[in-house]
């Protein structure tokens, strides 16, 4: 009551952040620390889950709530129910479901555009561009883009250009869908995004030295990595904008490109707010088919998901399954559809996964279990090995240390 009550009280008063089509209030599991709930966190959250979705729906507004815990994230997902994304149509949850499975099976991997990016505020390519040009653009379209930055850069001069571009995406915040993505935990991801959103989100899952940003580093198999395929902000003589910079990409960076072909010969590649536009993706996409088609069997399988904001924010390719967010460009409202959409992969991926319940053997979370029979008498059954003695034989078995890594999946804590 007392969060429902706060809320209610400064939700008319709330900014609303330039890409934001509404205000995004986050919070942690309020009164599980000295609020006296922190060994009754299944009572706390039974009660808080459904609170925030009725004063988010009344007072208009998103929330978020952020868990430092593993094991708080895993209860929180395994209380949610499907209906929370009631708003999707089937064939719209089964590709979030199938999204689940491939990055569970670590067969899918990642290409952000700057949709993704929308709810910071950044500027989408047309934006960039009449932002630049110091005025309306009559004659955009994706296809004349780097054409238009082309005469821009003309007038201006390149390195001037390059400069004001990363001077404008040097952004470093993240949105929801940023973190959501992120907690998938795929491996190879690439982005056409100058900013550095998508690092912070990485870092925030895998620490700054968990993974490998290719325009500044070198990959290591060991690590996840993330190539920025047009350059990065914190390096504007990386940025890839106008003709001439797609011409020297094409020439001296012929590699980044293979990357990409790589991943859509050898995994499910999902695209995420990138519009398909670009010459040197068309190109890729080509070739790509070209040596699908010389395949015994799967070449007509779909090897790409694309969840764009509308149909008019993508270019339609063949091999790729197209999930627009909305019908109609409206590109704020779109974006934060894309994070609902996103959630529920989330959520699914979380249910899937080997630590699913890890919170089961969790004492803080009794209360979470007491009408649950089955999982009770699992808590009985694996209660005396999660408390096995130090000294106890069983210990110095080859076998006890997936045992014990099985039991700490589940929640357990090491005993002293």
């Amino acid at each position: 009551d007392g969060v429902v009550g706060a809320i209610s009280d400064f939700a008319d008063e709330l900014s609303l952040s330039p890409g934001r089509i509404k205000p995004l209030v986050a919070l942690p599991i309020v009164g599980a620390g000295a609020g006296g709930f922190r060994h009754r966190r299944g009572t706390l959250l039974k009660a808080l889950l459904p609170a925030l979705q009725t004063v988010a729906r009344d007072a208009d507004i998103d929330v978020a709530l952020v868990l430092f815990h593993e094991r708080d994230h895993a209860a929180v997902q395994n209380l949610r129910v499907g209906t929370d994304w009631n708003e999707f149509n089937h064939e719209e949850l089964h590709t979030a479901d199938e999204l689940r499975r491939r990055a569970a099976n670590r067969e899918l991997s990642l290409f952000l555009g700057s949709g993704v990016s929308v709810p910071l505020g950044l500027p989408d390519w047309r934006g960039l561009l009449t932002e630049l040009n110091g005025g309306k653009l009559t004659d955009y379209s994706p296809a004349d883009a780097p054409a238009i930055a082309q005469r821009i850069a003309d007038r201006l001069g390149a390195d001037h250009l390059h400069d004001r571009v990363a001077a404008l995406t040097d952004v470093s915040d993240v949105s929801p869908a940023h973190l959501l993505l992120a907690g998938l935990g795929v491996r190879r991801n690439v982005t056409t995004n100058y900013d550095l959103a998508y690092e912070s989100a990485l870092e925030g899952r895998l620490t700054a030295d968990g993974f490998r940003t290719l325009s500044r580093e070198l990959a290591t198999e060991s690590r996840p990595w993330l190539l920025k395929m047009h350059g990065d902000a914190g390096k504007p003589t990386t940025i890839v904008l106008t003709t001439d910079d797609y011409v020297r990409l094409e020439s001296d960076y012929r590699s980044v490109l293979s990357v990409v072909e790589t991943l859509m010969l050898t995994s499910h590649l999902m695209f995420v707010g990138y519009s398909l536009e670009d010459d040197d993706f068309t190109a890729a996409g080509d070739r790509v088919r070209q040596v699908r088609a010389l395949a015994d069997t799967g070449a007509d399988a779909e090897f790409a998901t694309v969840l764009a904001l509308h149909p008019d924010a993508v270019k339609q390719q063949s091999g790729f399954r197209t999930v627009p967010m909305l019908a109609e460009p409206d590109t704020r409202t779109a974006a934060r559809r894309l994070e609902i959409f996103l959630d529920r992969v989330s959520w699914a991926a979380a249910r899937a996964d080997q630590r699913s319940h890890a919170h089961l053997l969790d004492d803080h979370y009794d209360d979470l279990f007491t009408d649950d029979a089955a999982a009770t008498r699992l808590r009985e059954l694996l209660a005396p090995l999660a408390n096995l003695d130090p000294g106890d034989p069983a210990r110095k078995c080859g076998a006890w240390e997936r045992v014990e890594s099985l039991l700490t999946d589940l929640g357990a804590d090491p005993p002293p």
